[in-house]
C-alpha cells in the first residue's frame, strides 16, 4: 500500500498502526525495533504485541512508536509528521525478512518503479540539487549534521541508514561550466521488498527534506 493523497494521510496512518499492532514481537525485533513498554499477557489483546511502545532508529534519531496511543514521537518528544509516521509503520508492518543488500541500484532500475522515474527525478534529485546539494560545502555540512558516513564515489558520497535494515547511498557530482550539480540516490536491489514504488518516492523525498534541515 502506498502513501495516498494528503487528505487521506490520517486514515492511512490509522490503518498502518492497526497493521503493526498485529505484528509479533519477534518480527518487530528482527526489523530492528526495541520494546520498552511491556504489556502483561492478561491485559494484552491477542492481536497486540506484548510491548505497547517500541523504539525504532530512523536516520539520525530514534522514534518512539506508541501502539496503544497511535502516536510516534522523536527522541525529543516531538510528534512525527504523517509522512514519516506512515513510512515507519509500513516498515514495521513488513511480514517477510528480506536479505540485506548494499545500496547499488537506482530508483529507475527497480522492477516496478520505472514508470515513476520522471516524477522521482523532479521530486527527489532536482529538489536535492536545488537545496542541500547546491554546493559541496552545504551538502557536507548537512550530511555531517545527520551523522552520514562518507563513501568513495563521485565528488561526494555518503552512506546512511534510513531504517535498521535499509541503507541508501547519495552520490553527488559538482557543477562545471556546462552542467549544474547532479546526484544519484542508490538503494538496495530488493528495496521493493520493504516498500512499494509510491512509498520509495515519498521516502526519498522525505530524506531530501531532512537533509535540507526540515524536521521529521
Amino acid at each position: 500500500m502506498g502513501i495516498p493523497a494528503q487528505d487521506n494521510l490520517a486514515r492511512a496512518a490509522e490503518m498502518a498502526f492497526a497493521a503493526v499492532a498485529g505484528q509479533s514481537d519477534e518480527q518487530l525485533l528482527w526489523l530492528g525495533a526495541t520494546g520498552v513498554s511491556p504489556v502483561s499477557r492478561q491485559k494484552a489483546r491477542a492481536t497486540c504485541p506484548w510491548h505497547a511502545v517500541w523504539l525504532l532508529p530512523v536516520l539520525d534519531d530514534v522514534f518512539q512508536v506508541d501502539l496503544s496511543g497511535s502516536r510516534i514521537t522523536t527522541s525529543a518528544g516531538r510528534r512525527v509528521g504523517l509522512h514519516w509516521t506512515i513510512l515507519a509503520l509500513h516498515y514495521l508492518a513488513i511480514a517477510a525478512r528480506p536479505e540485506r543488500h548494499p545500496p547499488q541500484t537506482t530508483f529507475a532500475e527497480l522492477p516496478t518503479a520505472r514508470s515513476y522515474s520522471g516524477v522521482y527525478h523532479q521530486r527527489v534529485i532536482a529538489r536535492l540539487c536545488a537545496t542541500a546539494g547546491r554546493d559541496a560545502q552545504t551538502l557536507s555540512a548537512a550530511a555531517a549534521a545527520l551523522g552520514w558516513r562518507r563513501a568513495e564515489d563521485g565528488n561526494l558520497a555518503f552512506d546512511f541508514d534510513v531504517f535498521p535494515h535499509l541503507s541508501l547511498r547519495l552520490i553527488w557530482h559538482a557543477p562545471d561550466d556546462e552542467f549544474p550539480p547532479s546526484a544519484t540516490l542508490l538503494m538496495p536491489e530488493n528495496t521493493e521488498a520493504y516498500f512499494c514504488s509510491e512509498d520509495i518516492v515519498v521516502l526519498s523525498e522525505a530524506v531530501v527534506s531532512r537533509l535540507a534541515g526540515r524536521p521529521f
